[in-house]
């Protein structure tokens, strides 16, 4: 029953990112971005990551997704009707990408069993420690580097936004 869930959260989620790329208002888009962060979210909970499940709906479905809608209301973004090349390039590119990264996951799971692929994190550590510490010391641990990237590229997005909101037109 919960493999039933995953897949048919899976679809969903697979579809919102279609509307995503395919929605004509940008703020449809951001909308169906949202939902799609929502199924991304209840599939953790349905593979017992409640922690990821947790921080999906705060970060991604909260905080990231009201800063976009906050950039489309400051940027003004109802000019999109003049630039219909570049709208169509855009998602002749993004269902491109899509198809790659279908076929790369396919050819993933075929000559992979999934089972066998296992992180650093084992049931062993989670019970000694519990879940979220052991989440935070690799974190802040082994994937440090990648994380504060991560950051400076959130920070290099926020200062992008604000200029491209103030420049005069």
């Amino acid at each position: 029953m919960e493999l039933v869930f995953l897949l048919i959260c899976g679809g969903v989620a697979v579809i919102a990112s279609l509307l995503v790329i395919f929605a004509r208002s940008t703020l449809h888009s951001a909308l169906w971005m949202v939902l799609s962060f929502f199924m991304v979210a209840i599939i953790y909970v349905l593979l017992h990551a409640q922690f990821l499940a947790m921080l999906q709906v705060i970060v991604y479905a909260g905080a990231i997704m009201m800063f976009i809608v906050y950039a489309i209301m400051m940027l003004n973004l109802r000019q999109e009707a003049k630039s219909k090349v570049a709208t169509r390039i855009s998602k002749v590119v993004g269902v491109g990408a899509l198809i790659v990264l279908f076929l790369e996951l396919t050819l993933i799971g075929v000559s992979h069993n999934m089972a066998t692929i296992q992180g650093p994190v084992t049931d062993k550590l989670v019970a000694t420690y519990g879940r979220v510490a052991v989440i935070s010391n690799f974190l802040f641990s082994d994937y440090l580097l990648p994380f504060e990237v991560a950051s400076i590229l959130l920070t290099a997005g926020v200062v992008g936004a604000v200029v491209l909101a103030k420049r005069e037109k």
